[in-house]
Parts: C-alpha cells; structure tokens; sequence
C-alpha cells in the first residue's frame, strides 16, 4: 500500500478541495493544511484498515462457516448462522465507505456516519454469529 500512497494522498486532497463546504475550509492556509491533512489521514486509514480486515477476516469466516457446516445439526440454526456471518463478511467493505464519506461528506460527518450505519451492525452481526457458533456447538456437546 505504501506504494500507492503519494497518489492516494493527492486523490484526498483533491476530493478535499471538491468538497471544501463540508470540511469546512476557510481561506486560512494554517487552518485548512490541518483541515486537509487530517481528511486525508482517514482516508488512509479507511484504506488501510480495509486492507487489514480484508485479510484477516476472510480467513476467520471461511473457518467458522465450515465449522457451521460439519457441526451445527440444526438446519435454521446453520441458516442463521450463515446469513450472520455472511452479513459479517462484508465488514472490510465499511472501511472504504469510511474513507471515501470522510473525504466527500466532511471528516467527522463520514466516520460517524460509516460507524452507524456500516460498521457497527456488520461488526454486530459477526459478533452475533460467531457467539450464535459457540452457543450451537455448547448446546450439541451437551446433548451428546
């Protein structure tokens, strides 16, 4: 990724300057190089944090779906399983809505609106099915 960074850092300034109402430029040069910096810093770390998760995620999901399916005995238990952890899968993706909303949308308007809406219930629904996971297989060893 540090390969791309000079472009990425030019393509943020840019979107900054397009959307300079939202981010509330003001004519100061002071002030707006710290207004630009710190946009183009969340959009970074969207990127980046993209990135990470994409990576990390994909794996853990991959295996708890398979556990799914060679452990869980209960056919609606393995359907909701899935569409949570599905649901879960795209968590990476709320980091590019994170990083290009705080870019077009304002720095502090696009973060909080990716955490609300993105982020939090994706987050949530992986959390949920990776606990739904070991409540079904507590409850099959049990039962064994």
């Amino acid at each position: 990724m540090s390969q791309g960074k000079a472009g990425t850092e030019r393509w943020a300034a840019a979107r900054v300057a397009a959307n300079a109402a939202a981010h509330g430029v003001s004519g100061s040069a002071e002030y707006d190089d710290e207004v630009r910096a710190r946009a183009v810093y969340s959009a970074e770390a969207g990127l980046s944090f993209f990135h990470t998760h994409a990576e990390g995620l994909g794996l853990i999901l991959f295996f708890t779906s398979t556990v799914v399916a060679s452990a869980v005995p209960w056919r609606r238990a393995r359907v909701l399983l899935y569409a949570l952890l599905g649901l879960g899968s795209l968590f990476p993706l709320g980091y590019l809505v994170y990083g290009v909303a705080a870019l077009e949308l304002g720095r502090d308007t696009g973060i909080a609106l990716a955490e609300t809406w993105i982020l939090t219930p994706l987050g949530s629904a992986t959390l949920a099915g990776l606990l739904g996971l070991a409540v079904a297989l507590a409850a099959r060893r049990r039962r064994a």
